[in-house]
């Protein structure tokens, strides 16, 4: 498993790259920035093929900054 800050440097960089937005902190919003439903679906399967990690929809939608991810990544 990742540490946190290498998760958090890999959500950014995912996160720039889906919403075409930089810079993109830790604690942004992914919808404030532009992410929809798609867009969330999109992240979560670039998540589970990069670290093996089946995150549910529902959690980016009720915790929708890279900081509140981490978590639930590192929980995982």
């Amino acid at each position: 498993m990742q540490t946190r800050s290498e998760l958090e440097t890999m959500l950014t960089r995912l996160w720039s790259e889906k919403l075409n937005v930089t810079p993109v902190g830790v604690d942004d919003d992914f919808f404030a920035l532009g992410g929809d439903s798609l867009l969330a679906a999109d992240l979560l399967m670039d998540l589970y093929d990069q670290l093996g990690v089946e995150v549910d929809a529902a959690v980016l939608f009720l915790k929708p900054t890279i900081a509140e991810l981490v978590d639930e990544v590192l929980a995982a």
